[in-house]
């Protein structure tokens, strides 16, 4: 079962509107930009794997373990987010569960920012 078309962001400007208006978070083997907006919908998700990454295979495998997290950790994150991974080449020395660990972490972080924007919005 994947990520529904609704949750994933597929057009050139939605990556390009979560990447100028977002907070960007480096997790070492890869980055998140995270955009959270106003409207209160399912988190949505775009991945970003060039070629530098590696080739087809290496790439799409890193694709895969990134939308089964964001499957799986979903919840985690506020309504109303979306979220652009850029893989980086040294994705896949590290365990799925160190990645899971990282993207945890990256998720409370923009819960974190989320809670001190609408304080500051107040």
């Amino acid at each position: 079962m994947g990520i529904p078309a609704s949750n994933r962001l597929r057009k050139p400007r939605e990556f390009q509107g979560v990447r100028s208006l977002g907070h960007r978070i480096q997790c070492g083997p890869f980055i998140i930009q995270c955009h959270v907006s106003q409207a209160d919908t399912a988190p949505r998700l775009g991945i970003i794997a060039s070629r530098r990454v590696g080739n087809a295979v290496k790439r799409n495998y890193g694709k895969r373990i990134f939308r089964e997290l964001f499957r799986k950790h979903a919840t985690e994150l506020p309504r109303g987010s979306e979220l652009v991974i850029v893989l980086r080449s040294h994705f896949n020395r590290h365990s799925f569960e160190d990645l899971e660990a990282r993207l945890l972490r990256a998720c409370r972080t923009i819960q974190k920012k989320q809670v001190s924007d609408i304080a500051t919005d107040s």
